[in-house]
């Protein structure tokens, strides 16, 4: 081909690339606006939630959790689900993991002694205080993996751990660390929640939009 018509192909073949990274821009901009609206939810929804222990629990999975009334994980996953318009997995139980099997790995403590423990810090009447709604995107060659995660501020949660911290040891020393895990509530991933667990939240990094009580 003649150079003086391989140069208008090349116009037309980058100025159609310029606006497809145009409208590739746009809608990545449009999904950033829609995830910092505020997320709602119910003021009393925010207390009674419930200490739910699972002796068999293994892997990253909470030995012992404090589980919300059903309808505050369906509204906000409602929410997430409506602005991301795309599948998205949710948990089975979802609630805030309180301590998780791996981390009492070699030194377990009785799942009756951590509610004791639970409920001496405060746990089981604590008032819940949504923070804000987390977002993490992992990309590898050949998958994506997302995480929408709600962040508490809760004192009751690190009372409990290092509470905790106290009671658990090894012949090697202990291996738990009360700020290996943040007060947080998985809420909708894709494709599924596992290998996001422990979850240590960084509000500046995760936070991607307010959670307001009505």
């Amino acid at each position: 081909m003649p150079a003086s018509r391989r140069t208008p192909a090349l116009v037309k073949v980058a100025v159609i690339l310029a606006l497809l990274a145009g409208v590739a821009y746009l809608f990545m901009r449009s999904l950033d606006v829609t995830r910092a609206e505020p997320y709602t939810v119910r003021a009393e929804h925010l207390g009674s939630w419930t200490l739910t222990p699972d002796p068999g629990a293994e892997g990253d999975r909470a030995v012992l959790a404090l589980a919300p009334p059903a309808e505050l994980p369906l509204r906000l996953f409602r929410q997430v689900f409506s602005r991301a318009g795309e599948s998205l997995s949710t948990p089975n139980m979802p609630g805030i993991a309180l301590v998780l099997a791996t981390e009492l790995a070699g030194a377990p403590v009785p799942v009756d002694e951590l509610v004791a423990l639970a409920r001496e810090t405060g746990l089981d009447r604590a008032r819940v205080s949504p923070r804000c709604m987390g977002y993490r995107r992992e990309s590898q060659p050949g998958s994506t993996r997302q995480l929408y995660f709600v962040i508490f501020d809760m004192p009751e949660f690190l009372a409990f751990r290092q509470a905790l911290a106290a009671r658990v040891t090894s012949p090697v020393g202990s291996p738990f660390t009360p700020e290996a895990l943040s007060p947080v509530m998985m809420l909708a991933a894709a494709p599924d929640f596992s290998r996001w667990m422990p979850i240590v939240a960084d509000t500046e990094r995760d936070c991607v939009a307010p959670i307001v009580a009505e």
